[in-house]
C-alpha cells in the first residue's frame, strides 16, 4: 500500500508540475511507462524489478541527466548545435550504462548524436540492449571503463545491480577495460560532446592517469562515491585533475556537473 500511495503522489506531482515526464504505471517489474509532456507520447522502458524501477524514477522522473536547470545548459545545448550544423556527430559516453536508460535519455535528447553505452556486467548489458533496441544512435559495449587498457572482475557479483564494483586483473578474464582514449580513437570521426561516469568508486582508478581527455570533454558529469567508501578518499584523483583546468564544478543532486570555460 505504501508504495502505490507514493505512486499516486508522484504521479499528481507529475501532471500539475512542470516535471517533463510521468510515470504512467506503478509495477517494479516488465514494462514501466511514461508520458513526455514535452513530445506528447507514452513510451515504457524495461525493468527487471525493485532496482531498474528506481532507476527508471531517477532517469525520467526526476531527470537527473538534464541540462535544462543549468544556468549554463543552453551554452552546452548550443555546443551541440554547433557540432552539428559544422557537419559532425557529437559523441556521448556513458561510463557504468547499467541497464542503459541514461544513454537512451542522452540519445533522445540529442538524436544526432552517437551514444556509447559502457558496461562491465552481462545481466545489465542485456537489459541495456533491450532498453536501446530501437536506438540506432546507441552501441552498447560490454567493458569497464578505466585509465588503460587490460581486464577486470567483478567483484561483488550478488551486489544490487546499481552497485557492481570491478578490480583490474592481472590476467585476462571476460570483461575487458578500455580507457576514454581508446573510445575516441574508435571513434575519431566524432568530436566528444559529453561523459557521463558513475562507477561505483572506480573513478579512483579511471582518474589516476591519461586523463588529457578531460580537456576534449565540453561537460563531465560525475556521480562521487565518498559516501559509499569511507576514509578511502576515492575522489581524491579526480578532485586533483579537475582543480588543475578551467571548468566550473557544480553540484545537482548526486552528480557533479563539470564544465569546460
Amino acid at each position: 500500500m505504501k508504495s502505490i500511495a507514493e505512486y499516486l503522489r508522484n504521479l499528481i506531482k507529475g501532471v500539475f508540475s512542470a516535471r517533463r515526464f510521468i510515470r504512467l504505471t506503478p509495477n517494479q517489474k516488465g514494462k514501466i511507462f511514461f508520458f513526455d509532456k514535452h513530445r506528447m507520447r507514452v513510451f515504457d522502458v524495461h525493468s527487471r524489478g525493485f532496482t531498474d524501477s528506481g532507476t527508471s524514477n531517477q532517469i525520467y522522473s526526476n531527470e537527473d541527466y538534464s541540462l535544462r536547470s543549468l544556468v549554463r545548459g543552453g551554452e552546452m545545448y548550443g555546443v551541440y548545435n554547433q557540432i552539428v550544423d559544422s557537419g559532425g556527430t557529437p559523441l556521448i559516453i556513458d561510463c557504468g550504462g547499467n541497464i542503459g536508460l541514461a544513454s537512451r535519455y542522452f540519445a533522445e535528447e540529442f538524436p544526432k548524436a552517437l551514444v556509447i553505452c559502457v558496461e562491465p556486467n552481462k545481466g545489465n548489458i542485456l537489459a541495456a540492449k533491450k532498453n536501446c533496441e530501437e536506438l540506432n544512435n546507441v552501441v552498447v559495449k560490454e567493458a569497464a571503463i578505466g585509465a588503460s587498457c587490460g581486464f577486470v572482475d567483478i567483484t561483488n557479483a550478488e551486489a544490487d545491480p546499481n552497485f557492481y564494483r570491478v578490480a583490474v586483473t592481472e590476467s585476462p578474464s571476460l570483461t575487458p577495460m578500455v580507457n576514454v582514449q581508446e573510445l575516441l580513437r574508435e571513434n575519431d570521426k566524432c568530436s566528444l560532446f559529453m561523459i557521463k561516469i558513475d562507477i561505483e568508486g572506480f573513478e579512483e582508478n579511471l582518474f589516476s592517469e591519461n586523463v588529457e581527455w578531460i580537456d576534449e570533454a565540453p561537460l563531465l558529469i560525475i556521480e562521487l562515491h565518498d559516501w559509499m567508501l569511507p576514509k578511502e578518499a576515492n575522489s581524491s584523483n579526480f578532485l586533483n585533475a579537475i582543480s588543475k583546468r578551467n571548468r566550473d564544478f557544480v553540484y545537482v543532486g548526486e552528480n557533479v556537473f563539470s564544465i569546460r570555460n
